[in-house]
């Protein structure tokens, strides 16, 4: 029988090799600054993407009846609700960034309605699907797996975001104007994916007591890690099929 508690921190911390992490859309987005219609097309995307957190997370509670997996969990989603504030819920401030990003780049506003014109990748359709397979699987340790993993890419896909956002940080007319604009970030950065990490941990502790159950809980983490792969490999081929303007 595994140790549970070192097999559990042991997986989630596995995020940091892994293609989910580790990519070239992360590479060329932190390299520099993109055009539009490149950041166009990750807009298009990552919102698609985006807009399902909370509803997976809903899903994840539906799944256990584990009362302090419950607990940890609703606590996950009250933070993804701005705490009872819908101007700062997360989404919400997802879509002020990056109305105010596509705007500078446009030199015009620019509203977030005119991204539906792009098609959703199918790698970011696929992506979708999949996603809400995992959390409405009947097992309740492949659902906690796949929480487990996207609280632990969470994190660090945050910080690599927002070190590719100040590459456009020339394109505010201030230094605060620009902070102002980024609070998306500095939610997730300064508090809530730290506490969403270690809430997604005690979830799947509470779960699993064999290596069976442990071996369910690694195939959700699995399986989310390489949609999420796929899901940025599709967003940077996409990317790099845009001819750069002479």
């Amino acid at each position: 029988m595994r140790n549970v508690k070192e097999f559990i921190s042991n997986l989630a911390e596995s995020v940091f090799s892994h293609e989910a992490l580790n990519n070239n859309f992360y590479t060329a987005w932190m390299a520099g600054p993109l055009d539009l219609p490149r950041v166009e097309i990750f807009a298009r995307n990552y919102l698609v993407r985006t807009n399902n957190t909370s509803t997976m997370v809903a899903l994840s509670f539906l799944s256990t009846a584990d009362v302090l997996a419950r607990v940890e969990i609703v606590k996950n989603l009250h933070s993804e609700f701005g705490y009872g504030n819908p101007a700062k819920a997360h989404i919400v401030l997802l879509e002020g960034f990056l109305t105010q990003l596509l705007s500078r780049l446009a030199g015009r506003s620019y509203q977030l309605s005119e991204l539906e014109r792009l098609p959703i990748l199918p790698t970011t359709s696929q992506f979708v699907v999949e996603q809400r397979q995992l959390y409405t699987h009947s097992n309740e340790r492949m659902v906690l797996g796949t929480l487990l993993a996207q609280e632990w890419l969470a994190y660090s896909m945050l910080t690599r975001l927002y070190e590719g956002a100040r590459n456009y940080r020339h394109l505010f007319r201030t230094l605060d104007e620009f902070h102002e604009n980024c609070e998306y970030f500095y939610v997730h950065i300064g508090e809530a994916e730290k506490d969403h990490k270690e809430q997604a941990i005690v979830s799947a502790n509470r779960v699993c007591r064999t290596d069976e159950e442990l071996a369910e809980l690694k195939n959700g983490f699995d399986k989310f890690l390489g949609i999420t792969a796929a899901f940025w490999r599709g967003i940077h081929e996409e990317m790099s099929k845009v001819r750069t303007a002479a």
